[in-house]
This record gives structure tokens, C-alpha cells and sequence, in this order.
């Protein structure tokens, strides 16, 4: 017997799904929602919904049907879903009605920075603003723990019920970004040295010689995101950093690391823009997910004209 096509996949998991989860599952609503992801990309979600709850974690079956055509068995891979859902089970109910009442939501709108160009269809529903060749667009927070954050986008027919315009959804989430989302600003070496975790007591002097190889021997490229580690290239809106930055470096190029940050790096007489854009396309195309791509392009800034494209 053939592999399933996508489409039988995804039927495949919503007939079978309930008989690897709990006898609390035996009632749950199942279903399937095409969900628009950063940069036009569109996946398949799975929700599976308990009658006492009106809240469910979204888990996007493409990743599950890429193991599954890789040669995991289709058992293996239910069970592997069933046991996202029952890691991520949503304890309160939520309250609906808060994101419907403006003044309740108004303190939890932040800012994300996605490519516009990238975002063409995701744009046309969600108030937005174009810095450069990026968009600015909003969500509120829910919340956010060790795993991840939870938050839901602001679209145009939200935005209307509010009966608010993109300006004042645009100043709260500057207001809020700082408290929400704190900007972060590290050396290279410095996320190096926490992605190693420092000195550990059972290392070798070889071990250690080695780690210290693997730092940057001088300070010429720096990490800007915030305090989450999610959709961090929106530090570049917080102009208290930004200000920090432009006093330390004068001059510098950002380049587009992923939406969850970008690089700072310091410009030199020997850099050249088109070489570091052609860098960052071969990175994006090679490294990043399609998903997590910010943009093709440097940038530059100053304190009087904002983020500015290096080309």
C-alpha cells in the first residue's frame, strides 16, 4: 500500500487522533483550520477541542506528515500528536470577551515586524505600518512561560469594533513593548557563551580551550532582540536601544537575522551593501525557515530618520 497524499493524511488524523489520547478526549471536537503564518505561508492546523473549553492549542500537521513520508510509521506520528495536545492542555477557560473590549486589551498590544512584500495577503487583513521595506502589524499578549507566548493578532475588523484607528494601536504598542517585551542587546560572543553555559566543573582543559576558540575574538557583531526571544527584530522600534546603539557605534548596518532578531554590526571603510545583502539572501534561502524570514536587505538608522534601507 502507497503513501497518503497531504490531504488523506490530514483526514487520517482526524478520524484517528481520539483513540491515542484519554478517555477525556473521548468527546472532543476535531477539526482542521488553515492557518496564515508570516509570510503568506499557509498550514494546516489541528484542534482538538474538549466540550468544558472553548480554547485549544493549534498543532500544524506538515510537520508530522514530512516524519510520517520520511518513514515514520502513521502510528508513531498519531502518538507523537496526541502528545503535544496533552503536554499543551489549556487549564482556565479563556475569556473571550476581553479581546472584544478595547480597554481591557489596550496595555497588552505589541508590535511584530514582518517583510511586506513577503506578507502581501497577510496585509490586507491586519492594520499595519510600512517602515522600509517591512510592516509593522499588532497583537495582543496573552501570556507567555518557558514554552512560549500566547497572543492573538489584531485584524481590520477587530480594529474596527474598537472603533480605533493604526496610530493608536501603533503608539500603545511602542508604549508597551518596553514593559511587555524588553529589548535585549548582546555581543556575539556574549549569546555564544550562554548557548555553551559558561564553565562546568567536569570540563577538560581541552574542552575548555575549545570553547574559548569558538568566541568571537573581538566584539564585531551584536545580538538585538528582546526579553522572549520571539519576534525580537521589533527591538528596532524601541528607540531607547535604538538611541543606546546610535551613541555607541554612530555607524552600523542591521542585518535581518530572522523576525525574532537581527545583528548589529558595526560598519567598516571595507564593507560593501550589496555583498552583506547577498550574504543575507544566501543565509535566509540555505538556514532560515520560510517562516521565520524577516528580509533579503540591510539597513541602516539614525536618530532622525528611523530604520532606513542600506541600498
Amino acid at each position: 500500500m502507497g503513501k497518503m497524499k497531504f490531504e488523506e493524511f490530514t483526514n487520517a488524523v482526524v478520524e484517528k487522533i481520539r483513540e491515542y489520547l484519554p478517555e477525556s478526549f473521548a468527546n472532543a471536537n476535531v477539526e482542521l483550520q488553515t492557518v496564515m503564518k508570516n509570510n503568506d505561508l499557509k498550514l494546516t492546523g489541528l484542534l482538538i477541542r474538549n466540550a468544558d473549553s472553548n480554547i485549544s492549542p493549534t498543532i500544524y500537521l506538515e510537520q508530522f506528515f514530512e516524519r510520517y513520508q520520511a518513514g515514520e510509521d502513521i502510528t508513531a506520528v498519531l502518538e507523537n500528536i496526541a502528545d503535544v495536545r496533552i503536554r499543551n492542555e489549556v487549564k482556565e477557560v479563556f475569556d473571550v470577551g476581553q479581546i472584544s473590549d478595547f480597554e481591557r486589551v489596550r496595555e497588552k498590544i505589541v508590535p511584530r515586524l514582518v517583510g511586506r512584500e513577503w506578507n502581501k495577503a497577510l496585509l490586507e487583513q491586519r492594520p499595519h505600518k510600512i517602515i522600509a521595506d517591512l510592516a509593522v502589524t499588532y497583537h495582543i499578549l496573552l501570556g507567555h512561560d518557558q514554552s512560549g507566548a500566547a497572543s492573538v493578532p489584531i485584524t481590520n475588523n477587530l480594529m474596527e469594533a474598537w472603533q480605533v484607528d493604526v496610530d493608536v494601536l501603533d503608539a500603545l504598542a511602542t508604549a508597551n513593548m518596553p514593559k511587555l517585551l524588553p529589548s535585549t542587546f548582546q555581543s556575539m560572543s556574549e549569546v555564544l557563551g550562554n548557548m555553551l553555559g559558561g564553565e562546568l566543573p567536569w570540563e577538560t582543559e581541552e574542552e575548555k580551550q575549545i570553547k574559548e576558540a569558538l568566541k568571537p575574538q573581538d566584539e564585531a557583531m551584536f545580538v538585538l532582540s528582546n526579553s522572549q526571544k520571539m519576534y525580537g527584530a521589533a527591538a528596532v522600534l524601541d528607540k531607547d536601544i535604538m538611541k543606546r546603539i546610535v551613541e555607541r557605534f554612530d555607524k552600523f548596518f542591521i542585518i535581518p537575522s530572522s523576525v525574532h532578531e537581527v545583528l548589529i554590526v558595526p560598519a567598516t571603510a571595507d564593507m560593501d551593501t550589496e555583498t552583506l545583502d547577498n550574504m543575507v539572501k544566501e543565509v535566509n534561502q540555505g538556514q532560515v525557515s520560510p517562516e521565520e524570514r524577516l528580509s533579503d536587505h540591510v539597513y541602516t538608522y539614525s536618530l532622525k530618520d528611523g530604520l532606513q534601507s542600506a541600498c
